[in-house]
This record gives C-alpha cells, structure tokens and sequence, in this order.
C-alpha cells in the first residue's frame, strides 16, 4: 500500500513539472460534487442594444391645469437615425411661429415650426444626443430670461449653459436651450395677447407612455418685470438609457 501511494505521488509530481496531466489525475484535481458537471462556457449576457431605449415621453395634464388642451401631447423622442433628441414644445391656440434654421455657432442644433395630427402647432428643437450626454461646457451658464432659476428641472438643475436666439419680427419671440450633462430645457416666451390666465406659475409632468416614469415637466412662466410670459419644457436622461446611447453612438 505504501508503494502505490508513493508511485502516485511521484507521477503527480512529474507531471506538474512538465506542465501536463492526465484524464484521471484531472478528475482528482475536480472538487468533491463537481465531477462530471457539465463544463461548456457559460452564455455572456447580451447588452442591451439600442431598440430598448424609449424615451418617447408626453404631456400629463388631464385636468387641464395649463388650460392648452395639451394633454397627451408628444414633448420628447429620439431620433435613433440620426442620433438626435427631439424636444416638442406644445404652443397654446392662436400662437403662430415660421421661423426655422440653426442655433448660432451650432449649426447641428435645429428648431422648426411642426404641427402635430390634431393640427396644434409645436416647436421642435433637434439636438445632436453627443451634446446632452457629454455637455457643453463653452457656453456661459444662464437662467429664464427674466432671472430667475430654471423652472422644475429634473435633477435639481437650476442654472445650465444657455443658447438664446430672438426674433423680433415674431412678436419679440425668445427661444432659450439649456443643456447640462443628460439635461435639457427650452424656453419660449409667448406674445402677451397669449399670455395664459394663470395666477402663479403652473408645472405639469412629462411621462412615458404607461405613466410609469416622469422625465421631465411642462412649467408656464408668468410675465415678470417687463418680460414676457413663456413656456419652458424640460428632461433629463436616464443613466440607463444615456449608457446605451453612448455605447451605440461611439461617445
């Protein structure tokens, strides 16, 4: 018995130095239960690709607080394509805005007029997605035209980097985009004859489709110190949905 025991040892040995094994002194090295388990490479998990991200979000307003029928309204959606956020800005009746183009020293940002199914007119605001991910940290940081702190911004973001245009053959319109890091907000002041009969400012959330999830939220802006009334949407990107994006878009 003291022969086998030393043979083995002395086999195990050798091989060890040598660098191989056997079928037999594998199935001893196999901890006790594990023998014979099925040892194939386990499935790596699939990450999930960019058809899971939906941020299509809309206005949740059934009770009218904002009194501009927008309830139901499409606010934000990505256009996976392209690669841009899209940002709707629902504009109470009677209120007409023509102008299109680019926001200055960022042609890639465009805003357009649209009109949605009902035929309620929308401004529509293109923003390249490698902007709200990373941020703009060139652009000075601004609030609402009439100075105060952005209104119900996700996040607790008050004060972001601002591109502003004017126009003032459109009843002294302003348009304010405000992008932080996953965070982005637009203000568009209203001519006073479309000023909403509102007392304070009223915020109404934007959810998704199920109204599981806020994203983001729809605040009028009284006239304050001479400046005109506004409306002023806002959204943040989830880490979840902003991981994705970067992983597809090569952020």
């Amino acid at each position: 018995m003291k022969l086998k025991i030393t043979t083995t040892l002395l086999l195990v040995s050798y091989l060890t130095a040598c660098g191989g094994t056997t079928p037999e002194l594998a199935s001893l090295q196999t901890p006790q239960g594990q023998q014979g388990q099925n040892t194939e490479t386990p499935e790596v998990p699939v990450s999930p690709n960019i058809d899971s991200v939906d941020m299509k979000s809309r206005v949740d307003d059934s009770s009218n607080k904002l009194g501009m029928g927008a309830n139901g309204a499409l606010a934000f959606d990505i256009d996976k394509t392209r690669g841009e956020f899209v940002i709707m800005l629902p504009m109470p009746q009677g209120v007409v805005f023509t102008p299109s183009g680019t926001f200055n020293k960022y042609p890639d940002i465009t805003f357009t007029p649209m009109f949605d199914g009902t035929g309620k007119m929308k401004m529509a605001v293109r923003v390249p997605i490698k902007y709200i991910l990373k941020g703009i940290t060139t652009v000075p940081a601004g609030r609402l035209p009439n100075g105060d702190l952005l209104p119900a911004m996700p996040a607790g973001q008050n004060e972001l980097p601002s591109l502003a245009l004017s126009f003032p053959s459109q009843n002294n319109t302003k348009i304010n985009l405000y992008i932080g890091l996953s965070a982005v907000g637009l203000f568009m002041t209203l001519p006073d004859k479309a000023a909403l009969p509102l007392p304070i400012n009223i915020t109404v959330p934007i959810k998704n489709s199920d109204k599981s999830r806020t994203f983001g939220y729809l605040t009028y802006v009284n006239a304050k110190n001479g400046h005109q009334p506004g409306l002023f949407i806002s959204t943040v990107v989830p880490p979840e949905f902003a991981r994705i994006l970067e992983d597809h878009f090569g952020l």
